[in-house]
């Protein structure tokens, strides 16, 4: 029988693997590409951790699995909550497999929390809150079964859910930064090495996050051309290499460890690249078009100076006090944050509003009924708001270079399908490159003179802040490489998209595949006679609106304390501000 062991490299790219492969420096990799297949991997719409890992882990779009975001707007309100696994709206291969009778072991993929009870292992990936804060270890409540926590702390000295890099690069400690990085590459390889030669598996999947975070925090002290290049602190030149190299380690130990009838998939959820010293704040130009409007100066002054104060406590508070606030003011300080995003805005003359988030806003019409303040009427209202938006989006140029902002817009259900659809933002704008690099994003209330774009100099103290975990960014193509006997040698495989994999795998592993899953069958990446070169099975399978999460009386929602966690899990990397 046929096994499968997946490992992912979140945010890997062949932009940066395909040269340190020509130059020797990542062996293990090379090798399975030389005599494997390999090609792009197509990521979701937009190209985040949560919707693609998701994608992938289920075979459908996010209008059928419902998470578009690390965060969705709460009912009613214009405010944010974070999301997990426990709003999951479509079964994973895993509980597929588990199902099918074959025993699976899943180690650190996003979004898996709360784990689920599968025929087998499963540790939840960096949405699950764990011991310790940032850098935190998975606790019980992370794994399934719960007893394994203490079978971990024995055998590897217990599971890390991530070593987080800005802390130490704030103390000016790069190479600690590096150190972290590598030890937790290596603690969580310990992990899936002990559960492989331990636990019985068809299917065994570890996914490493930190050539992610690597890439957000580290790329403009690697890449000489970024407009954020610096070579200070010194020491950080080779730093994506070096993650990069630990993980190529790994790669070759762990793929030692599989038995012979194994194929291999490594993979990544998206792909990398650089940020630009260019900031847009969409919300000051969705203004200039008369579509939002802001309150005065005073609003303005008030945001700026609630931001600061949040920042100012995040930093410095005592950790006990931090959880006191957050447990006895839970609802003042969800309306303190929404005060420093959307408190400029005057929601009865506004029409439509982007997302102040620092990574990919996405445009909301301010809906009567659905936003609390809403003043678009449904209906035919809301269909001219949409076409007026994606007119002037792609419209909206450069104002020297002329260049695009916005390569296309979509409205949400020419992105999406399924039950889901209706939670998604209303427009979803394909971002364009500025100078090859990624424009960044800032809260409309830092923008001078709520001018729309500014080019901001790195080497001010303020902009050093903001770009220390912001400097690389996502990109719409990650990585596919596919290896084992079973597997065309030496061959590109065109067209690969992140929902391809479930579909895929399961039909390797002799598993119906159910309807409902969006992607294909890779068909073109078998060896004619071997496993996979067989007829597609297809399934009927229920599925549900309600959440797909084994915790039914909570559905992984997290508690106040949970959510600070999670939020400066996120801020550490980037994500949020």
């Amino acid at each position: 029988m046929q096994r499968a062991l997946i490992i992912g490299w979140d945010g890997a790219t062949f932009d940066l693997i395909r040269p340190w492969v020509e130059q020797g420096k990542l062996p293990a990799i090379g090798k399975l590409m030389k005599s494997g297949t390999h090609g792009l991997l197509r990521s979701t719409m937009p190209y985040w951790t949560f919707p693609a890992w998701t994608s992938f882990m289920t075979g459908t779009n996010p209008g059928k699995h419902g998470i578009f975001d690390f965060t969705q707007r709460r009912p009613g309100k214009y405010e944010l909550e974070f999301v997990n696994g426990g709003q999951r709206r479509a079964p994973t291969f895993w509980k597929i497999l588990s199902q099918a009778n074959r025993q699976v072991i899943s180690v650190s993929v996003p979004c898996t929390f709360p784990p689920e009870r599968v025929n087998g292992v499963m540790i939840s990936g960096f949405d699950a809150p764990g011991i310790g804060g940032r850098a935190a270890h998975a606790n019980a409540a992370s794994m399934y079964p719960s007893s394994l926590k203490e079978e971990l702390d024995e055998a590897v000295g217990g599971h890390p859910l991530g070593g987080y890099m800005a802390i130490e690069l704030k103390k000016g400690h790069p190479q600690r930064v590096v150190d972290l990085v590598v030890q937790t590459i290596e603690r969580k390889a310990a992990t899936v090495k002990h559960l492989m030669a331990n636990k019985p598996w068809d299917c065994c999947m570890i996914l490493f996050g930190e050539s992610d975070g690597a890439g957000h925090q580290f790329w403009k002290y690697c890449d000489p051309n970024s407009p954020l290049y610096t070579e200070q602190p010194s020491g950080l030149r080779d730093s994506i290499l070096e993650v990069y190299q630990a993980l190529d380690r790994q790669l070759a130990e762990i793929v030692e460890l599989a038995p012979p009838d194994t194929t291999v998939l490594l993979m990544s959820d998206h792909g990398f690249g650089g940020v630009s010293d260019s900031v847009l704040y969409p919300n000051c130009w969705l203004r200039e078009q008369g579509l939002l409007r802001f309150h005065g100066r005073t609003a303005h002054w008030k945001s700026r100076v609630l931001d600061s104060v949040k920042l100012r406590a995040v930093a410095m508070l005592p950790l006990r006090l931090k959880r006191a606030l957050i447990r006895y003011g839970r609802k003042g300080l969800g309306n303190l944050e929404s005060q420093v995003r959307y408190g400029m805005i005057d929601w009865k003359g506004t029409e439509a509003y982007f997302e102040e988030n620092p990574y990919y806003p996405m445009l909301w019409v301010n809906l009567r009924g659905r936003q609390p303040g809403g003043i678009v009427e449904p209906g035919r209202h809301y269909e001219e708001v949409r076409d007026r938006l994606i007119d002037e989006l792609e419209s909206w140029r450069h104002p020297e270079s002329g260049e695009p902002i916005v390569t296309k817009a979509y409205r949400r259900e020419e992105v999406y399908s399924g039950p889901c659809v209706e939670n998604a933002p209303d427009v979803i704008p394909d971002w364009a490159l500025h100078e090859g690099y990624s424009y960044a994003f800032k809260l409309s209330s830092k923008s001078p003179d709520l001018a729309w774009i500014e080019r901001v100099d790195p080497k001010r103290s303020e902009n050093i802040q903001y770009f220390m975990n912001k400097s690389g960014t996502h990109r719409p193509d990650g990585i596919f490489v596919a290896h084992g006997s079973p597997i065309l040698e030496d061959h590109v495989v065109q067209g690969a998209r992140i929902t391809d994999v479930a579909p895929t795998l399961l039909h390797l592993l002799g598993v119906p595949i159910p309807e409902h899953m969006d992607g294909r069958v890779l068909g073109e990446i078998f060896a004619d006679g071997g496993a996979g070169s067989g007829p597609v099975k297809k399934a009927a399978i229920e599925t549900s609106l309600e959440p797909d999460c084994d915790d039914a009386d909570t559905n992984g929602a997290y508690t106040a304390e949970e959510e600070q966690v999670i939020a400066e899990r996120l801020q550490s990397l980037g994500y949020i501000d």
